[in-house]
């Protein structure tokens, strides 16, 4: 019978995931290990939770790792997160960038933590219902997330019936979704071909350079540690297009007055964008 893991041995562990994907926790998320490594456990035949963190603690970082890690990620998100967030895309944000790209009809969008995907699919469902005329630009919609499982969940773009609940009103239902089985509804193709996956480690991978209309960062960085948050705004500010990119937070999420980006108030939806 293994022995229960040191407070030492979980915090060797936590360290890692932290130093690979930015996630901080401390020995009060302790819980947090019997809660989501056992599916991993059981994946890789360990007998247990406290025998898989040990191989990993002294094992160098591989696919066991990652898989760890993933499970340890939160992935909450629901269709139309925050409806006022969305609207204000919809009446503000989608036709101001429309107006300034009108001449290279082109609109890059990034939402970098997107979990099992509702926030990319609310966003591609949102531009072809209310911009029609979209759909003779070249528009490419990136969702990326550390976690390889949830990212194959969101290519299918088949959802639960309380998935789709959640956030989901009936036009988009009706008119984008094909009830599949009595639970199951699956995504439109010509939804699910507005939007590209694709795995990315915000802490580790280099981020692109003056290339995104608008960045989604939203409730990602109230995971990260102070050092981590200002490493990755610092890189997410780069990769902002130079005259109009858009960063958008979680509602109760700040940039904390980072150097290299100004705070819009914007009385709907506060966002920020490169400091000239």
């Amino acid at each position: 019978m293994t022995s229960v893991l040191t407070d030492d041995e979980v915090t060797t562990f936590f360290q890692s995931v932290e130093r690979s994907v930015g996630v901080h926790l401390d020995l009060s998320k302790k819980y947090l290990l019997a809660a989501r490594l056992k599916s991993v456990c059981v994946a890789s035949d360990f007998p247990s939770v406290d025998s898989l963190v040990r191989e990993l603690n002294r094992s160098r970082t591989g696919e066991l790792h990652e898989l760890a890690y993933a499970a340890l990620t939160t992935n909450e998100t629901s269709f139309f997160r925050d409806p006022a967030f969305f609207d204000f895309l919809k009446n503000k944000v989608l036709p101001n960038l429309i107006r300034l790209n009108s001449n290279q009809r082109k609109i890059r969008i990034w939402s970098a933590a997107v979990s099992s995907g509702q926030e990319v699919y609310s966003l591609a469902m949102l531009m072809r219902l209310y911009f029609p005329e979209l759909q003779r630009w070249e528009v490419e919609i990136l969702g990326s997330d550390v976690a390889s499982p949830i990212l194959e969940k969101a290519k299918l773009g088949i959802f639960n019936e309380s998935e789709v609940n959640r956030g989901l009103s009936d036009i988009f239902l009706s008119k984008f979704f094909t009830k599949i089985d009595k639970s199951l509804f699956e995504l439109s193709s010509s939804i699910r071909d507005m939007v590209k996956f694709e795995r990315f480690n915000l802490i580790k991978d280099p981020f692109p350079f003056n290339y995104y209309d608008i960045i989604l960062l939203r409730n990602v960085l109230i995971y990260f540690s102070l050092d981590n948050k200002v490493s990755v705004l610092d890189k997410t500010s780069t990769a902002l297009a130079d005259t109009h990119g858009l960063l958008f937070l979680g509602g109760a999420e700040s940039t904390n007055g980072h150097a290299k980006l100004k705070v819009n108030l914007d009385p709907q939806w506060t966002f920020y964008q490169k400091k000239k």
